[in-house]
């Protein structure tokens, strides 16, 4: 299970990007591409549904472990404790049960402390970043908290953190080779987010190839999924809105077009891209690292092999390096700390509205491939509705395991996604029936998808601070709210709203 960090919805190359990844693409041509799943809008919420099979709510990740002080309501309630709790259990743990090794390697995010980490949740061997994030080539810098095994550890100076969390995979891997037992890999990288570092051979691959502009990059991309069939010929790309957003609220910033920016501004803003883009090449390399190393030991074929991003591409703006009145020089190296910001993220999300935090497309619509072991001749776009919640029960699926009721003497609550193996195996022609609910609420931005309809509540001037009603099959742009035109349907999905806050113990700010 191969996890990327704010990695937009066309920031691959089967799915529209110039950017170079040949061997995510070539899982995609043998297996297939899902271009109809979601998952939560910022990275540990996702990532509770994706290790819980359930809803963040009731994982225990109803809002960023960073962010309940700032809900006063939601200090101290179930759901809402900041790490997985016991209402769930990892599935790592049900692996490690049915006789897997277990190993994570890369980021965790769902707990600081021992009784938190991955290991108390079935990991058996792993080296994982605790924290959001780091500094990719001096992670000490930031003071991020790393955990090896059975205990706190720290990352070794010298190493790019996608380069060192794929030796350690393959290090996982090798050791217990001898015992010919399966093994269940969750490999978390934490490229492309920010801070924007890669090395320079990576980042000078891309020197001039955003000096069009995040504008017309957005176009490219956006052309680029009708021409692979990913979006609808007649969908239209609309406007950008006026301002920028951040993650957790309206920044009220200009929102300025690519042609408004000065010679030397248009530098720095390629530069960021470059970057970007080179973290990206090099995650894909390291994916191919791991391909070729289960290749040389003969588990390559053998192996499920499935590919996502946790969320949509990061709002977040930041340009700071040793010597601001020249940073360039600096961009993308351990001393920098760059984050490309709004302008970019609408280009990697093209088709989808806005980014990383909001319940609009951009922030849960994620890019995911699934190759099956075996599987040489590709099944091509795959448009069934899929979810990050449905990985857990597959996996569960393909090792011969079950759910138990109860963990520890405690009942755990049911998955809510469903296995995809029966529809890998062709033996189901959908995943999720029409009447199947979704829902989502982070930051008090929410939605709720049924079928191909959406229900979606934002701030102004992104959203009209009421549920707006969208037909996501022919609307993914989300641009024409249908309220009024259907209010029966309308009216249905408010109800599902209801139940489903109701269900998950959603707790709204007051």
């Amino acid at each position: 299970m191969i996890v990327a960090d704010d990695l937009g919805y066309s920031d691959l190359g089967c799915f529209g990007s110039e950017i170079a990844t040949p061997n995510i693409n070539a899982l995609a041509l043998q297996g297939q591409i899902f271009t109809n799943f979601y998952t939560a809008a910022t990275c540990s919420p996702s990532r509770a549904m994706l290790l819980s099979g359930t809803d963040n709510h009731i994982a225990g990740l109803g809002n960023m472990a960073e962010n309940v002080s700032y809900y006063p309501e939601q200090v101290g309630k179930p759901g809402y404790e900041g790490f997985l709790n016991n209402r769930v259990v990892c599935v790592a743990q049900l692996m490690k049960d049915a006789g897997y090794h277990t190993y994570i390697s890369g980021k965790w995010h769902l707990g600081l402390t021992k009784e938190q980490s991955p290991s108390a949740k079935g990991f058996e061997r792993c080296f994982a970043l605790l924290d959001a994030a780091a500094n990719h080539f001096a992670p000490d810098r930031s003071q991020s908290q790393f955990w090896e095994d059975g205990s706190f550890a720290q990352f070794p100076p010298g190493k790019y953190s996608t380069d060192f969390y794929t030796d350690k995979s393959i290090e996982f891997i090798e050791k217990d080779r001898v015992d010919n037992r399966p093994f269940f890999l969750y490999a978390a990288y934490t490229a492309p987010h920010w801070p924007l570092q890669a090395p320079t051979d990576f980042i000078e691959k891309y020197k001039g190839v955003y000096d069009i502009g995040y504008d017309s990059l957005r176009t490219f991309r956006f052309e680029s999924l009708k021409e692979k069939g990913i979006v609808l010929g007649d969908v239209q790309l609309p406007p950008l809105p006026r301002v920028k957003g951040s993650l957790y609220n309206i920044s009220n910033q200009p929102l300025l077009a690519w042609s408004s920016l000065s010679k030397s501004e248009q530098k720095i803003e390629s530069r960021k891209m470059e970057i970007y883009a080179g973290m990206i090449e090099n995650l894909d390399q390291n994916i191919g690292r791991l391909i070729q190393y289960l290749k040389v030991i003969g588990e390559y074929e053998n192996t499920l092999f499935v590919f996502l991003s946790d969320n949509g591409p990061d709002v977040f703006e930041l340009n700071e390096t040793p010597n601001p009145s020249n940073p360039y020089p600096y961009m993308g190296t351990a001393n920098s700390f760059i984050a490309y910001g709004p302008q970019w993220a609408h280009a990697s999300s093209a088709v989808n509205s806005y980014y990383k935090g909001y319940s609009a497309e951009g922030g849960i619509h994620s890019p995911m491939i699934i190759k099956m072991p075996f599987q040489n001749e590709g099944r091509g776009i795959v448009k069934t509705f899929t979810t990050i919640m449905d990985l857990a029960p597959t996996f569960l699926d393909v090792a011969g395991a079950t759910y138990p009721p109860t963990n520890n003497g405690k009942s755990l609550a049911k998955y809510k996604g469903s296995s995809l193996l029966p529809f890998l195996e062709k033996k189901k022609s959908d995943v999720h029936k029409d009447d199947y609910v979704m829902g989502w609420e982070l930051f008090g931005r929410c939605a709720i998808r049924k079928g191909k309809w959406k229900i979606r509540k934002m701030e102004p001037p992104f959203g009209k601070a009421v549920f707006e009603l969208f037909d996501i099959d022919k609307d993914p742009t989300e641009s024409y709210d249908l309220s009024s035109q259907y209010p029966a349907k309308y009216k249905e999905m408010l109800i599902a709203w209801k139940t489903y806050v109701k269900e998950n113990g959603v707790i709204l700010k007051d």
